[in-house]
């Protein structure tokens, strides 16, 4: 059933009507940007009020067919009511019906070509459409690719104009045609992304920024964005331009062997550093996935979970905790909080717990339905009270982090607080050391001129998670090293033993040297 309410229903539907200036603005940039391309058939797949598809009429009179569809009756009369008045109405086919459950590649088969496919589709995810219990989805598939973790975690949510806009992309590639969308910078950048990595060939494209709050009321990066296909050549790069007045790109991002890059020409310049580190790993932090239970705020009166209750449990299993906030607003060397950690690696029966921290155990038990009961699929046919994202590498006492949150691409020395090794969430990417002068040196290397431009040419600032640890791992830190003329320095911190082992006990112990 779909939701009732006017504003559950904008978000189902992702009901965002364009402006009608600014369909005319983004269509007449269009055909300026582009004089050559003349679209035969234009189609509006989700045409609300039929804004984009009305200004494409205007801007291109020579097109022979002019296709809205729209699954909301009550838009589709309005555009009908618009249509009627035309002279050339003929040229309108208005269709009643749902994107998700149209046979495309039939209706488009007799269609004229070139095709230009134009408009605005949902601004919402499917995360969004499942917790409002509503239907406006495509079938399920992994369109995305996502494998193992990837799929289970979360990755794997999408924005619905993705799904249609690769699609749409689908349709026009082995023909001469243009998508030409208003949507969300970053759904943009993935169908790029999308169309590089699995060849199809484009050309031409575009982004040209929009103001999405004074257009939508809506906090997000948005722009008009173009891409044609001719079924032949194809160039791995996207002009961006400021607004529709813009001349001259103010930046240029592409593909790279996989990678989207968000400064090709700073790209090019340090590339050399491309390559994986032969022995430094990026990790992510700890994932417990209950918070209110597993992490204990310090207060003058004990440790207190998330529901405000007083815990008292033994020292073995608890450590110091920093999160994105922490590193995000330099609050390193004292931890407002404790986290409860279970393993010392993925997997390990914790059994042991009961044992040898019976308190511990007692409030793990008390909050069994809790825990039993998490959601991921990650933790099924686990140990009890498992955890992820914990090995060796999360009990060195020195480490060199950064938040995946914040937008500045700054690395810590992080020590350990109150004689023991400091714990991240999993928002947090670092790599172990062996010891401060180590750690030292890395977070010397990573916040090197050279290094950070490199980086800087990989990050997309809008992205939610703009640091992620594919983006890390991408640096190989001896070739930073050598360009600094410190190669030497690098093989002796990693040539007398594995940089990031640990020499703990299986069991967490209770005190850490500093």
């Amino acid at each position: 059933m779909m939701a009732q309410t006017k504003e559950a229903k904008t978000w189902e539907f992702g009901d965002f009507q364009t402006p009608t200036s600014l369909a005319e603005q983004a269509i007449a940039h269009l055909r300026e940007v582009d004089p050559g391309f003349r679209p035969r058939t234009i189609i509006e797949p989700t045409c609300g009020v039929g804004a984009f598809l009305l200004a494409a009429a205007d801007a291109y009179p020579e097109a022979e067919r002019l296709v809205g569809l729209e699954i909301e009756a009550e838009y589709l009369n309005a555009v009908r009511s618009k249509v009627a008045t035309r002279r050339d109405a003929h040229r309108f086919e208005l269709r009643e019906a749902d994107f998700f459950k149209t046979d495309w590649d039939s209706f488009l088969a007799d269609l004229p070509k070139p095709v230009l496919v134009v408009g605005n589709p949902p601004w919402v995810t499917n995360a969004d459409i499942g917790r409002l219990k509503g239907s406006n989805l495509p079938e399920k598939s992994n369109f995305q690719k996502y494998t193992g973790l990837e799929a289970v975690t979360g990755k794997a949510n999408f924005d619905i104009s993705e799904w249609i806009l690769i699609q749409n992309l689908r349709w026009i590639s082995e023909h001469n045609g243009c998508l030409a969308m208003l949507c969300k910078t970053a759904v943009a950048r993935k169908i790029l992304r999308h169309a590089w990595k699995e060849g199809v060939p484009t050309t031409g494209s575009r982004m040209v920024q929009i103001d999405a709050m004074k257009n939508f009321s809506a906090a997000v990066d948005a722009c008009f964005f173009s891409v044609k296909t001719n079924g032949r050549q194809t160039s791995t790069i996207c002009e961006i331009f400021a607004d529709f007045e813009g001349t001259k790109a103010t930046n240029i991002f592409g593909y790279h062997e996989g990678m989207m890059l968000s400064h090709v020409d700073a790209f090019n310049e340090h590339k050399g550093f491309l390559g994986k580190d032969k022995h430094y790993t990026w990790r992510s932090g700890l994932k417990h996935d209950n918070s209110k239970v597993m992490e204990l705020r310090k207060t003058h009166d004990g440790l207190k979970n998330g529901h405000g209750d007083l815990v008292e449990i033994e020292d073995l299993c608890t450590f110091p905790l920093l999160k994105s906030s922490d590193l995000g607003n330099r609050r390193i060397t004292a931890t407002r909080l404790e986290v409860i950690v279970t393993q010392r690696k993925v997997g390990q029966p914790t059994g042991y717990i009961q044992s040898d921290a019976p308190l511990t155990w007692r409030y793990l038990e008390s909050h069994a339905a809790a825990l039993d009961g998490r959601r991921s699929s990650i933790y099924r046919n686990k140990p009890r009270f498992s955890i992820f994202g914990v090995g060796d590498y999360t009990f060195t006492d020195w480490k060199v982090a950064i938040s995946g949150f914040y937008k500045r691409l700054e690395f810590q020395i992080v020590g350990p607080i109150e004689g023991k090794p400091v714990v991240f969430d999993d928002t947090v990417y670092f790599l172990s050391a062996k010891s401060k002068s180590e750690a030292i040196f890395l977070a010397e290397l990573l916040n090197s001129q050279p290094c950070q431009d490199f980086l800087e040419s990989m990050v997309f600032w809008s992205d939610k998670r703009p640091i992620t640890v594919e983006l890390l791992k991408r640096v190989d830190l001896e070739r930073v090293a050598d360009s600094l003329g410190r190669g030497t320095e690098y093989r002796r911190f990693t040539q007398s033993e594995t940089a990031t082992t640990a020499s703990h006990a299986e069991k967490p112990q209770v005190a850490y040297s500093v």
